[in-house]
């Protein structure tokens, strides 16, 4: 990634690659491609065989255990790098903003948000200056943004807890 963040090195690099190098490359994808193949063929006749001989794959074990594996690439994947660890901010209702777009008032999601939509000419308000025909859909878009907010954290916190569990962390609690 940092090859393509420099363009010295990146104009370095395209001046080594080569047609050969990258007729290399497209033979090593190629094979690679192919042994994928041959792969998913072999896992398919066993599949079809256990159908025949009349057991499940989860009878076979072989749904769960490619389940575990899942699960596993998805832990090692995210155990070299300690995920940050989640915290749930509640919805103040009193330090938010809104502004009004499209004649729907919004939420403001973000205070960098705030210098974009002041550009563009649109007024963004706490929620004591809102206008009074908008008073309504502030708890419905409050509601939402904490459900929202709720599904993040629980997310982050699958990961978390992923992490955790390898490494000995604490483990969080979802909402």
């Amino acid at each position: 990634m940092s090859l393509l963040l420099d363009k010295r090195e990146l104009k370095k690099a395209a001046k080594e690659l080569t047609l050969a190098k990258l007729n290399d490359v497209l033979d090593t994808l190629q094979s690679v491609l192919a042994e994928r193949q041959s792969e998913i063929e072999a896992i398919n006749e066993i599949e079809r065989f256990a159908r025949e001989k009349g057991f499940t794959l989860e009878q076979l074990g072989y749904k769960q255990i490619q389940d575990t594996l899942a699960v596993e690439e998805e832990i090692s994947v995210s155990s070299d790098k300690r995920p940050i660890k989640p915290k749930f901010k509640t919805l103040n209702k009193e330090s938010q903003y809104f502004y009004v777009e499209d004649g729907q008032l919004q939420l403001l999601r973000t205070h960098t948000m705030k210098k974009g939509l002041q550009a563009r000419g649109i007024e963004v308000v706490s929620v004591d200056k809102v206008d009074k025909k908008f008073a309504k859909d502030i708890d419905a878009l409050l509601a939402d943004a904490t459900e929202q907010a709720t599904l993040n954290y629980n997310s982050k916190v699958v990961l978390w807890n992923a992490w955790a569990a390898v490494n000995g962390g604490e483990i969080l609690e979802t909402r």
